[in-house]
């Protein structure tokens, strides 16, 4: 029954004509070998490692802003600070795939936009 499903048995480990896996092995390496061969050049669209962004300068971006950051999802800057030693490593890890990949996403191309009034008699500034 065995061999009416799965077929005729094959013996793999058997020598055609005096060839063995080693004799294989052996001349395809050796004629794959190529004298002239030199390694290759970082490609110019590698990124280069002064372009990743640190813990440490994602820390510091969080722990500095102002009162007056709010983003589009509404976290306060007060919340943004007081985590910054936990959201720091996951925020750099983001921006670091993103410069990566040579992808932003398109949530952080927007913002809010405010009309902040200066004097009834002067002109309107907008605030970003």
């Amino acid at each position: 029954m065995r061999e009416v499903i799965r077929g005729q048995k094959v013996n793999y480990d058997s020598d055609v004509d005096g060839l063995t896996g080693q004799t294989l092995n052996d001349h395809y390496a050796a004629i794959s070998t190529d004298r002239e061969y030199t390694a290759l050049i970082l490609k110019s669209t590698a990124p280069a490692k002064s372009l990743f962004i640190s813990e440490i300068t994602v820390f510091r971006m969080l722990d500095q802003l102002r009162p007056t950051a709010t983003g589009l999802d509404a976290v306060p800057a007060w919340f943004l600070r007081l985590g910054a030693p936990v959201f720091a490593a996951p925020i750099a890890e983001l921006f670091n795939q993103s410069l990566v990949a040579g992808v932003v996403l398109h949530q952080w191309k927007a913002a809010i936009i405010t009309v902040k009034v200066l004097d009834a008699h002067q002109y309107f500034r907008c605030i970003i």
